[in-house]
């Protein structure tokens, strides 16, 4: 089944969201690198605004979503996983070490999937989009790499 090309960009853009609410949760769990947190949240909180822009303006995005092959299903119910995340984090306690794996493994995710890469008939505003999303994930990914190596684990 193609799924609606705004609806799965919308989705895409509430899941970026709500990494960005589970990186603020990070923030007020772990004071000591709430830097870190909060500059990851504010750039994924970018990204979902990057990806509103798509649907927002005049741009064919029926080849992004049908090219891609996407399951509105899995990224809303991703989308559920990391908003219960980012909900039961403050009282849950988890070792500092964990939140660095579960971040790691989002950005990871997302550069793994291909959901990233730049198709031939992308339009230029998808191409730019997903230009900037792919560097700044690969940027969180190093990032986060490099202070999770810091923290002795």
């Amino acid at each position: 089944m193609t799924e609606d090309p705004r609806s799965v960009i919308l989705a895409l853009a509430e899941h970026e969201e709500a990494m960005s609410a589970l990186y603020s949760a990070y923030a007020d769990a772990y004071p000591d690198v709430a830097g870190l947190w909060t500059a990851l949240a504010r750039d994924e909180h970018g990204h979902g605004a990057m990806l509103r822009s798509l649907v927002d303006g005049d741009v064919d995005v029926a080849s992004f979503a049908a090219d891609r092959g996407f399951d509105l299903a899995d990224i809303r119910a991703d989308t559920a996983r990391l908003a219960n995340l980012a909900r039961i984090t403050p009282a849950a306690g988890f070792p500092l070490q964990e939140a660095f794996r579960v971040a790691i493994k989002l950005e990871d995710s997302l550069i793994e999937s291909q959901v990233l890469v730049v198709y031939d008939n992308d339009p230029p505003e998808v191409v730019k989009v997903l230009d900037t999303l792919r560097d700044q994930t690969e940027k969180h990914r190093h990032r986060l790499s490099e202070r999770f190596t810091t923290l002795g684990a």
